[in-house]
């Protein structure tokens, strides 16, 4: 239900929830440099990141930002169910090929 009846008749629409987009601190594996994991920010980095085989990556504050491979949703349940998202960064597409297409016919 989205309204309440308070008092004689009068409605009152019910404070909609607003949805945020959480900032995600990255770490690349340094030896597998296309392996990132994604924390978002005020979660705990997990323990197997700290060491020497981890570096930070950066951030994602929007999700334009966001590297390719990278789903919000998912990140989103992995972060509910262990804190983190571990994700294969794809390398970037330059143009979309019918774009591509287009520009060359």
């Amino acid at each position: 239900m989205n309204a309440s009846s308070v008092g004689s008749g009068f409605t009152r629409a019910w404070p909609r929830t607003v949805r945020r987009w959480p900032t995600y601190n990255l770490f690349r594996r340094r030896e597998e440099p296309d392996l990132v994991c994604a924390v978002p920010n005020d979660f705990p980095v997990p323990g197997f990141v700290t060491g020497e085989a981890w570096t930070y990556a950066g951030s994602i504050n929007a999700p334009s930002e966001a590297p390719p491979g990278f789903s919000a949703e998912v990140a989103e349940r992995g972060a509910e169910t262990c804190g983190f998202h571990l994700f294969h960064q794809l390398p970037a597409v330059a143009a979309a090929p019918e774009a591509a297409w287009r520009a060359a016919g």
